[in-house]
């Protein structure tokens, strides 16, 4: 006997399942279901070993987005194989980035254009290891203006955003330029040239006598450090005599200072009272040279008394010569006086 189902068991279970799927949805997608995430496309040099669907995208250590596939296309024109990396960035990153804390939501539109002046502006991507023992690698958003952009343009229907080389490709590009094969064929020419030399009788020679010259080396410097002991305190005895002579010169040059400044003090005031002995005497000569002038100008008083003294002195002169002639032919005359004839 077959048991009819519960239509209403039947309606609640499965509402339950719907209501189960939703809630899953949001709560493992983190309400990525129903965000607008922005698409973009990146060409990444060289392999992309270690980066998979879901790694992150970060932007100056924030995550913004994932990778969301990876394809490959080859040009067989070419011959050029390229690794297209598709990537979802947040709607609500984006949001946050151009409008700061408006609360606003973009359009695909908007979004594609803020993408498009951030990569004006020197927007790229990079690969970078994510963790160095797996390998695994993430896409890494930096901006530098002075950045080259260069496009594949392989894919229109995605915005493209320009790359540069990993650091991993450039070790691994750096370490394939090395050739390892050549140095060490010269490496072991040369280990086998080494040994070669120092089994030969010639070498074993250069030894002993290098081992020769360092032991004779050895004595020198043993007889250097037995002599240097006597040489430094000869030297210390010296330079004590030379401070003592330095002291002892010091003070004479001290005494000598001070005769020659008081010499000099000496010197000073003898000189000082030659000056005012020298003006005393310049000024009595301007008095006479004065009173000279007085009696040489013709037109002074003084002149003209003494030319009259003079001429008295002539005319007496003149009259005691006449008197003295007389008394000459009359001597009588003192006692008899002067006759009259």
């Amino acid at each position: 006997m077959s048991i009819k189902a519960n239509p209403v068991a039947v309606g609640g279970f499965v509402i339950g399942a719907i209501i189960l799927i939703v809630v899953s949805l949001l709560v493992l997608g983190s309400g990525r279901l129903f965000k607008n995430d922005l698409r973009l496309m990146a060409v990444f040099p060289g392999s992309v070993k270690g980066l998979s669907v879901g790694s992150p995208v970060l932007f100056r250590g924030v995550d913004i987005g994932s990778v969301a596939s990876i394809r490959l296309y080859h040009n067989h024109k070419t011959r050029q194989s390229l690794v297209p990396v598709y990537i979802d960035l947040k709607q609500e990153v984006l949001e946050l980035m151009k409008q700061g804390k408006e609360e606003k939501d973009l359009t695909k539109e908007e979004a594609l254009g803020f993408m498009v002046l951030m990569i004006k502006q020197g927007l790229y991507a990079r690969l970078t290891l994510e963790n160095l023992v797996s390998g695994r690698q993430l896409v890494e958003f930096e901006i530098d203006p002075n950045i080259k952009i260069k496009l594949t343009g392989i894919d229109k229907n995605y915005l493209e955003i320009p790359t540069v080389e990993s650091d991993l490709n450039k070790l691994q590009n750096l370490f394939k330029s090395i050739p390892l094969k050549e140095l060490t064929e010269n490496l072991v020419i040369t280990v086998t040239e080494i040994n070669k030399m120092f089994a030969s009788e010639k070498s074993r020679g250069v030894l002993h006598n290098i081992n020769e010259a360092i032991a004779g080396s050895r004595r020198l410097v043993d007889s250097l450090n037995s002599q240097i002991p006597p040489l430094v305190e000869s030297g210390r005895e010296r330079l004590d005599q030379a401070e003592v002579l330095l002291k002892t010169t010091e003070t004479q040059l001290t005494v000598t200072l001070l005769e020659l400044t008081r010499l000099s003090t000496n010197l000073n005031q003898q000189l000082t009272q030659l000056t005012q002995s020298a003006d005393k005497a310049f000024k009595k000569s301007d008095e006479t040279f004065e009173n000279i002038n007085a009696i040489v100008d013709k037109q002074s008083v003084a002149r003209h008394n003494l030319e009259q003294s003079l001429q008295e002195l002539s005319r007496a002169a003149k009259s005691f010569r006449v008197f003295t002639e007389y008394l000459e032919r009359h001597p009588e005359a003192i006692i008899q006086g002067k006759k009259k004839y």
